[in-house]
């Protein structure tokens, strides 16, 4: 998966929510609640699977607006046995968001590097 095209998209504009998740099929295993706003998905293997924003214009500093014309999204997710870090890049045409996330992996993840984007 790593550097694939495997993401899709959909932003709810009224509910300013943002779903990503992998294009192929995956058996869902557990979601982390990575905060109050970022949840995480993943598969049976323990792979990143899908990721939910909510209040997404509050994360990537956008108004909500700029967020339904979303053209690109790159995420990139690093897991070790203390944390897992997110970081996300948004491109649309009038401009680039981006967010960080790190949080603990309590729930032991295995180690990965995952390079997944759309457009």
């Amino acid at each position: 998966m790593s550097g694939d095209k495997c993401l899709e998209w959909n932003y709810d504009h009224e509910c300013d929510c943002l779903f990503v998740s992998r294009i192929e099929e995956y058996q869902y295993e557990e979601s982390l609640e990575m905060n109050c706003d970022i949840i995480m998905d993943f598969d049976n293997l323990l792979n990143p699977s899908a990721f939910e924003f909510l209040n997404a214009s509050k994360i990537f500093k956008s108004n909500n607006g700029d967020l339904c014309d979303i053209k690109e999204i790159r995420v990139h997710v690093s897991i070790n046995e203390d944390l897992i870090k997110i970081f996300v890049d948004i491109l649309t045409p009038n401009d680039k968001f981006n967010a960080v996330g790190k949080f603990i992996n309590d729930i032991n993840a295995p180690n990965c590097e995952k390079d997944m984007f759309a457009s």
